[in-house]
């Protein structure tokens, strides 16, 4: 299965650790490459002195060998140098040199045997030379270890401030980035809550955020203009005709009252009634545009919605009691919300008559709000038929009605209108199964 980062975080920690592994690899392997050239350092160095000492032939007699032994012992060039010239017999001619253990011929690695105070470690080369006699050189190889480790630690060193150096440019880099992506999400947050007039900042420096954030900020500018075009259309048919639906209104008015007693009775009251029902979708179509326009955020202020729950409670408690039901509010305040109480109160009021509305005669509406970490939730349950779970996003639609609810007054703007308030005031709204009944949920932010 391959492994995909699923965030800019995760990209950038893969990354990252790329990055730490190869700087690691390139480290090691120049650590590995310098320590190999010491050493074959060491070893062509043992060569040339073995050649200087013994011929390249290997055929200088004992005592000349012994004699050169002798004059690079005294120089200081030859200080980290030993040297043990035997025999045939195995006899020491000439040298410091005291081994606890015969080396073998040609090169190898020795420790403390070498017997010479200082020596902790050596790379000897032990050579047969003329008439079977044998030549030992050891280097003293504390130096070069010495200069090893040193490295080894400026090899860390480097690997630690590289490392950090690129860990702080991944992080600032994903600061940035993050910065910009959260200034562009807060501006998402807002146009989907209604607000098209936001936009997302600019810095004028032509970079390639710059050149995104214009490219959206176009974008959101030809859609809010779109959405005004059609807002405005939409505004103007209904202004167009509130008045002459208001005219008719009273015409159809007057004609009811002079036909109470003829046979239209029946027909012209049922007229007036469309009549005044037409006109109260025009007036909740021009609400809804108006909250979705995002126009009442100027009027948000403190609400106390535990208060208006038993305001609205109050209020509609005797309706519902006409018709055999039982309101009950449960609200323990203060549960504190910033928003616009008019529109808040209708929201309350909507999903109450909803409730009333929608369950038989006799029915338990219960309305309760819960304060919790950092949001309200306010809900409105009833113990009528219900809801089926894949018509709860329909309801909510504009226009939305089940079709056993087809015959029951209302627009099927009730929900909707709730929705808008809800997405109005950062909230939203959800349906649930109340077992049996449904219960409508509406999660606010609580005021900080």
């Amino acid at each position: 299965m391959r492994f995909r980062p699923r965030s800019f975080r995760a990209t950038v920690a893969v990354y990252v650790g790329v990055i730490f592994v190869a700087l690691i690899a390139v480290r090691v392997t120049n650590q590995v490459i310098v320590h190999d050239a010491l050493n074959r350092a060491v070893d062509r160095r043992l060569e040339e002195e073995m050649d200087e000492i013994a011929g390249p032939p290997r055929d200088a007699t004992v005592a000349t060998m012994a004699q050169r032994i002798a004059a690079k012992q005294a120089t200081h060039e030859s200080a980290d140098l030993i040297f043990l010239l035997r025999d045939p017999a195995g006899r020491a001619v000439a040298g410091k040199l005291r081994l606890a253990a015969p080396p073998p011929v040609g090169f190898s690695d020795v420790g403390d045997i070498a017997g010479v105070d200082g020596v902790a470690h050596g790379r000897v080369l032990v050579a047969r030379v003329t008439g079977g006699a044998s030549l030992t050189i050891v280097s003293d190889n504390d130096v070069v270890d010495g200069f090893d480790a040193l490295l080894f630690q400026v090899q860390l060193a480097s690997l630690a401030i590289g490392l950090l150096v690129f860990a702080g440019g991944a992080a600032a880099i994903v600061w940035e980035v993050s910065r910009r992506l959260r200034a562009m999400q807060r501006t998402f947050d807002s146009v989907m809550a209604g607000n098209l007039a936001s936009r997302i900042p600019v810095d004028g420096s032509g970079s390639e955020f710059d050149r995104q954030a214009a490219a959206f900020n176009a974008m959101l500018d030809r859609i809010d203009a779109l959405m005004a075009n059609v807002k405005h259309a939409a505004r103007d048919v209904a202004h167009e005709l509130k008045s002459p639906l208001a005219r008719l209104r009273n015409r159809v008015a007057g004609l009811e009252r002079r036909a109470r007693d003829s046979p239209f009775a029946v027909d012209s009251a049922a007229i007036l009634a469309e009549t005044d029902e037409l006109l109260e979708l025009f007036a909740s179509l021009m609400r809804l545009w108006e909250i979705e326009g995002g126009e009442r955020r100027g009027r948000f202020g403190a609400v106390d919605v535990a208060q208006l729950a038993h305001e609205v409670g109050d209020t509609l408690r005797p309706v519902a009691e006409d018709r055999g039901d039982r309101l009950t509010v449960s609200a323990t305040g203060p549960a504190l919300v910033r928003g616009d109480m008019r529109l808040l109160r209708q929201l309350v009021v909507n999903l109450v008559e909803n409730a009333i509305r929608h369950t038989p005669e006799g029915a338990q509406v219960a309305i309760d709000v819960r304060p919790g970490a950092g949001w309200v939730a306010i809900s409105v349950v009833d113990d009528g038929t219900g809801i089926p779970a894949e018509a709860h996003a329909t309801v909510i639609l504009r226009f939305g009605r089940l079709e056993t609810a087809a015959d029951r007054p209302g627009q099927g703007l009730g929900l909707t209108l709730v929705d808008a308030i809800a997405r109005l005031h950062g909230g939203a709204l959800r349906l649930e199964d109340a077992a049996p009944g449904l219960r409508a949920v509406v999660t606010l932010p609580a005021q900080a």
